[in-house]
């Protein structure tokens, strides 16, 4: 079975947003959508997380070092893409239970998530089959989805982990193609370039 990860898909990493990314120029979050309803489709395993903060952001390490407010629990900017979470039908795309709230980069309630659905590489899961392979996509490439992707490396060592570039945004193309070649250094496929 596989997995397909959106990071960070939420109102103020978007076009419009307190952060939104600068790169690419022409916004993708259509494209990421519309690949979410393909996985959907296909029977894959959807998961969303969400960077999570609060009121006492500034007061934190990452506000200290990145002075913008963003994601802030209870507010619009912290919400999934509204087509990410549900069709223009009304149907379920990437229910509730499966979005993640992290209040960081890197989620380790995501690695714990797969293992109860998934168990160990033998399908002990939920599912009661293997993970083949996690496709992720998201906002920032050269933060969060990279933070997640290698995670998820030292946890899955063995399951094929799949990055699409053309469904990422990150602050600037210089950010973004560093962060590529990383995953790539780190046995991680990078498609759609």
């Amino acid at each position: 079975m596989k997995a397909a990860i959106f990071i960070d898909v939420q109102n103020d990493f978007v076009k419009g947003g307190a952060l939104a990314y600068g790169y690419p120029v022409k916004p993708n979050t259509d494209k990421i959508i519309a690949f979410a309803h393909d996985c959907r489709i296909k029977g894959y395993a959807l998961y969303a997380t969400q960077d999570t903060h609060g009121d006492d952001y500034m007061r934190t390490l990452e506000g200290r070092l990145l002075p913008v407010p963003h994601c802030i629990k209870g507010t619009a900017g912290h919400e999934v893409v509204d087509l990410l979470h549900r069709d223009g039908d009304g149907n379920i795309i990437i229910p509730y239970g499966r979005m993640i709230e992290k209040p960081t980069f890197g989620s380790f309630d995501l690695l714990n998530k797969l293992y109860d659905d998934f168990g160990d590489e033998y399908g002990f899961g939920k599912y009661g089959e293997p993970l083949e392979e996690i496709i992720i996509c998201g906002y920032c490439t050269s933060i969060c989805v990279v933070s997640n992707a290698l995670m998820l490396r030292a946890a899955r060592p063995n399951v094929r982990i799949t990055v699409r570039a053309d469904l990422c945004g990150d602050v600037d193309e210089e950010s973004h193609k560093a962060a590529l070649k990383v995953l790539r250094n780190c046995q991680i496929d990078v498609e759609g370039i």
